[in-house]
């Protein structure tokens, strides 16, 4: 399967990998060119998802990399050592020894393959460098592949290898010291920056998601995601998420009682994340604030923290809907709300709480 991602329909190759390993994955093994901390957090903190934490820690986790004009980040291949059960190989380590981290040759495989069971694995082939950008915002391709027999897969990641280093702590702190003396050249060390801030919002202009709908504007159905600031959420767990009046129908629902005046419950749509699911979570109207409510999962309940978040939820094949939360300033929320402004999908959440903000994908 050709998955493809630019700006506009950003986190693609993380949705990928998402998908991937949620099939299950006894062992990870990835070789990237470049990796910052924020690439190697998404893929770590989506495998750490679909398992306990015990068998997280277990699962081998292979990590092959390079030195190669420093763009790779000290703190990303620390993350992946500390992660449990792990290995990291560089390339570039001779040339480091001689003072320098400009390469003789280019170390620049993009492969990420995740083990299903003891004759094959599945892999994600392609252009993305395991960093935010490449994850998020960069226009990437790649191809998916299901079933591949693990005995490619090993010779694939032997040649990957080939003329690397495993990396020890000494070679981590000489890595470290060097780059801060050299700093990755200006013309490529876009790659292991972050994703940009949004261009400021002048949320008082933005229409109403509300009015988007019914006049016919917006259809939220025909979206594969809608995420919404998670400001401040509502209840005494904070887990009551107000959806813009109309947001039901991203979920397949259709409720028209607008005029009733007291709590009714429109549906229960399933949300997922990693291995677990939630199918009890209501979706209600609220007639006193003329508002919607998803009550979300709480941190008890297996589910998150969601003070100042976006908070997206991501339409599966299956009808469910991954439930994903990041801080608001991530990359990876801000790679959302780029999207939704190129798109002209971003909306006002209501007419009070004006501050808030609806995109769709």
């Amino acid at each position: 399967m050709l998955i493809v991602q630019n700006a506009a329909t950003p986190a693609n190759m993380r949705n990928a990998v998402v998908d991937m390993i949620a099939a299950g994955a006894t062992d990870v093994r990835v070789a990237s060119a470049y990796v910052t901390l924020g690439g190697a957090s998404i893929l770590l903190n989506a495998l750490a998802d679909s398992l306990t934490p015990a068998a997280f820690a277990a699962i081998p986790k292979t990590l092959v990399t390079s030195f190669d004009f420093g763009l790779t980040e000290p703190q990303a291949l620390r993350r992946w050592q500390e992660s449990g059960n792990a290995t990291v190989h560089v390339s570039g380590a001779q040339r480091l020894a001689q003072g320098s981290l400009m390469p003789l040759r280019a170390f620049h495989p993009k492969l990420y393959t995740f083990g299903r069971d003891a004759q094959s694995c599945s892999a994600l082939i392609g252009s993305a460098n395991l960093t935010s950008r490449g994850f998020s915002v960069n226009t990437e391709a790649a191809w998916l592949q299901q079933d591949v027999p693990r005995a490619s897969i090993d010779a694939a990641m032997a040649s990957a290898r080939f003329d690397t280093t495993p990396l020890s702590e000494e070679l981590l702190q000489a890595y470290a010291a060097l780059r801060q003396a050299q700093p990755p050249p200006a013309e490529i060390e876009q790659e292991a920056q972050p994703v940009a801030p949004p261009t400021p919002i002048d949320v008082g202009g933005l229409p109403l998601f509300r009015v988007a709908i019914e006049t016919g504007v917006v259809n939220p159905a025909n979206y594969g995601a809608m995420w919404i600031h998670g400001e401040a959420l509502q209840g005494g767990s904070r887990n009551q998420l107000e959806l813009p009046r109309g947001g039901h129908r991203f979920f397949g629902f259709m409720f028209t009682q607008y005029d009733y005046p007291h709590n009714l419950t429109i549906g229960e749509p399933v949300l997922r994340s990693g291995a677990r699911t939630w199918n009890d979570r209501r979706l209600t109207w609220h007639g006193n604030n003329r508002m919607e409510r998803m009550n979300l999962p709480t941190a008890a309940q297996g589910g998150f923290e969601y003070a100042d978040t976006a908070v997206m939820f991501r339409r599966l094949v299956d009808g469910s809907f991954e439930l994903i939360v990041t801080p608001w300033d991530s990359d990876l929320a801000r790679s959302w709300r780029q999207a939704s402004a190129q798109r002209q999908a971003l909306y006002r959440l209501g007419t009070v709480a004006t501050s808030r903000i609806v995109g769709l994908l």
